[in-house]
């Protein structure tokens, strides 16, 4: 018979699930200019009707985000650590992902951010990989041309 879970833990594959993301986005998702991202946020733990729609498309079949197939950019995102304050989950800055008005602390895998600052967090993350990647690919495309002229 299966157990009840009343507190959770991440699976084994959440370490390298953070290291995937933060290379992805490398700064700070509610504002790069706050610099390096530091860790990775779950807005939500368990997954609404549509993540579990596309979770069975990619044969994710838990309900739980935190069994170790969540999606960085949907389910979690990379942030600085001012952007990231809490005591307990909770937190008094109003910069903080889990500042009272934007976070619904209500234990366990039910707590989660409001709906609206988690389709925020979304466009700023896939915005700013976006920006990041074609800047780098730009980048990249000047460097070679340069090197043909100097040749």
């Amino acid at each position: 018979m299966g157990r009840i879970k009343t507190e959770f833990e991440y699976a084994g594959n959440w370490r390298s699930n953070c290291n995937k993301g933060l290379r992805l986005m490398p700064f700070c998702t509610c504002n790069p200019m706050h610099g390096r991202a530091i860790t990775v946020h779950h807005v939500k733990y368990k997954r609404s009707p549509l993540r579990r729609v596309l979770g069975i498309l990619l044969f994710h079949a838990p309900k739980e985000t935190v069994s170790g197939r969540e999606i960085i950019g949907y389910d979690a995102f990379p942030i600085c650590e001012n952007c990231h304050h809490n005591v307990y989950g909770r937190s008094s800055h109003p910069d903080s992902v889990h500042y009272t008005k934007v976070w619904k602390q209500l234990g366990g895998l039910d707590s989660h951010n409001v709906s609206s600052v988690a389709w925020r967090l979304r466009f700023k993350f896939w915005f700013w990989v976006i920006v990041l990647r074609t800047g780098r690919f730009l980048i990249s495309l000047f460097r070679r041309k340069g090197k043909g002229f100097c040749s």
